[in-house]
């Protein structure tokens, strides 16, 4: 997408890390397009635990499923992970792009399909009855040809991906060393047998 086209059609905001960008349930006024840095998108439950749902990176279009619902709420709570740029554009202004460049057309189209493929990959995983299916399916789609992986987070920010507390997730990889699954030292992870052999996903 040729970000020429779209910075005169709106104002740049900028936001420090760890900055909320928008809260959940924030009406959505404007046309919000990642320029710079990375977002993470996440549900606050009614108990109050915070559930990761998504990583926002450049050039995307932040809860662009829901812009032109009904009723067009931010879903989620949107935070700057790191510092971040922001396009804000008028929700009218960005109609007429829609209805004008074809080229504008599909990129938001591929930005809403993008949208809700994470969101439904995001539910088959959060359907998964035990916290041990959740981590083994997660060592399975991320370990490489030589079935070691590096965590690319802390354990904290991998348990509000998993929608647990930090020690119950410490305990599951406790306990898939201690039965021979993995070797863990840090981040770095081995696997030693492939746990689709062993446990169902």
């Amino acid at each position: 997408m040729d970000l020429k086209k779209l910075l005169p059609c709106g104002r740049i905001i900028v936001f420090k890390k760890g900055e909320i960008v928008k809260y959940q349930d924030e009406p959505i006024e404007d046309v919000l397009v990642l320029l710079e840095g990375t977002l993470k998108t996440e549900h606050v439950s009614e108990n109050g635990r915070t559930l990761e749902i998504d990583e926002i990176k450049p050039v995307q279009i932040i809860a662009s499923g829901f812009i032109f619902s009904s009723e067009p709420r931010f879903p989620v709570n949107v935070v700057a992970g790191e510092n971040s740029k922001i396009l804000s554009i008028p929700k009218e202004v960005f109609i007429d792009l829609l209805m004008k460049d074809r080229e504008f057309l599909l990129f938001f189209l591929r930005d809403v399909s993008e949208h809700f493929r994470v969101v439904s990959e995001k539910l088959f995983f959060l359907t998964m009855k035990t916290l041990r299916e959740k981590v083994l399916n997660f060592l399975v789609h991320h370990m490489n040809e030589e079935r070691e992986l590096t965590l690319p987070v802390t354990l904290e920010e991998l348990s509000r991906l998993f929608g647990c507390a930090r020690p119950a997730l410490s305990r599951v990889f406790q306990e898939l060393e201690r039965e021979g699954y993995i070797e863990k030292h840090g981040r770095r992870i081995k696997v030693l047998k492939d746990p689709l052999e062993h446990d169902r996903i």
